[in-house]
């Protein structure tokens, strides 16, 4: 969506401390240190605090997309047309076919 994700999504290993800033919302992977760079967990971050960890992304980002419409939070600056258009579909189904499977593999697990 050429949208930029970067203080949206944010990595760190194991044994580090996530680099946070001053972040609202956030997705956190912690990958291992083991030089495989797995994801271990996607942390879903809350200004500054880590709320929940999930195995997978598709899990944190529903959670995510959750709590902010829960807590009355303003969708991230950066990410604003992705959170509308691909998970709300305002645009009454008329999402090309990348951003179509891109919402049903975020949808299958609801």
């Amino acid at each position: 969506m050429h949208e930029d994700t970067s203080g949206f999504f944010r990595t760190c290993t194991e044994e580090s401390e996530p680099e946070l800033g001053d972040v609202a919302v956030a997705l956190l992977t912690v990958i291992s240190d083991n030089g495989t760079s797995q994801p271990v967990t996607i942390s879903d971050v809350i200004k500054n605090d880590i709320v929940v960890s999930l195995p997978r992304l598709a899990d944190a980002f529903l959670v995510m997309f959750g709590l902010i419409y829960a807590l009355h939070l303003s969708y991230p600056k950066g990410l604003i047309n992705t959170f509308e258009k691909v998970l709300l579909d305002l645009e009454d189904g008329k999402l090309s076919p990348k951003l179509q499977t891109l919402k049903n593999d975020l949808m299958i697990h609801v």
